[in-house]
């Protein structure tokens, strides 16, 4: 068996061994090659700083990891650990990331991630490597059919948005978006989003990103002061009318702490499928 950088390997044989490796997964994860590649850019992965698993040559195992800031701190995030079914239970989990560890700390100061809480095996051997919760992350999916209908007294008006104005638009946020759909995240695939702008009186109240072919929503929010009026049922709408590609409609890592936005979502007939641990890890310490 052997450990090293991914940084000569093809994404081919890397997005062979995921599906592989991920075929038995907790939840079920259907990543066809272009939209692997497509999460891996959103992710920042750095093939540099993530290191394959190999027997006799062949990918057998992975972390892949992505690189770039979390609260203006430089930081590496998991953007998948994965491991052939045959090769598991032989702790090379724990020594991929004993190999990685240290070209991640001259490089990094934090190391971060997300676990499913019900994934005792893995939640286990991150605690066990120092990583601490941060927050609870909630997911959340319907079928489209179930959306329940909207109407507003509002007359509002929707848009397509070109370019995105953080400035203002991260001011309708209640709690800060986990890696993968955080600003870095969206604008390295911004291309592939629809991104729409709810309008009243030609001032911007809401807004929503989201992957039509998927149904997958990445931001949803209204204007603080604008809440409880139906624009965010009215954009649920919207979304789900233009998402034809799926028959679905998910979300996923909601901070668990922010109440108001897991009450629209519950409102809204969404179901609460999976929960997330965001997890960190001070390296260096």
């Amino acid at each position: 068996m052997e450990y090293r950088s991914l940084e000569n390997e093809s994404f081919e044989k890397i997005h062979h061994c995921f599906s592989e490796a991920f075929s038995d997964y907790i939840i079920k994860v259907q990543l066809p090659f272009e939209k692997f590649q497509r999460t891996m850019i959103r992710n920042g992965v750095n093939l540099k700083f993530s290191i394959g698993l190999y027997d006799k040559g062949n990918l057998v195992g992975f972390i892949l990891n992505g690189v770039g800031t979390w609260n203006n701190i430089p930081t590496v995030y998991d953007s998948g650990t994965g491991i052939i079914k045959e090769y598991r239970g032989k702790k090379h989990s724990k020594k991929m990331f004993e190999v990685l560890k240290q070209k991640l700390e001259n490089n990094f100061s934090q190391y971060l991630l997300e676990v499913i809480k019900t994934n005792t095996p893995a939640l286990t051997l991150y605690r066990h490597q120092g990583f601490e919760i941060e927050r609870e992350l909630a997911c959340f999916r319907i079928c489209r059919e179930n959306v329940p209908k909207a109407e507003t007294d509002l007359d509002l008006h929707f848009k397509k948005i070109s370019a995105l104005q953080w400035g203002l638009l991260r001011t309708f946020w209640n709690s800060p978006p986990s890696w993968q759909n955080s600003i870095h995240a969206v604008e390295r695939v911004s291309d592939h989003f629809e991104k729409i702008g709810v309008y009243l009186d030609d001032k911007c109240v809401g807004y929503g990103i989201f992957y039509p072919q998927s149904g997958e929503i990445v931001h949803i929010a209204v204007r603080k002061d604008m809440r409880r009026r139906g624009i965010g049922s009215m954009l649920l709408n919207k979304i789900s009318v233009e998402s034809k590609g799926s028959p679905h409609l998910r979300i996923i890592n909601v901070d668990r702490k922010d109440q108001e936005t897991i009450d629209f979502f519950g409102k809204n007939k969404f179901i609460n499928d999976v929960n997330q641990y965001e997890m960190i890890l001070h390296l260096n310490k």
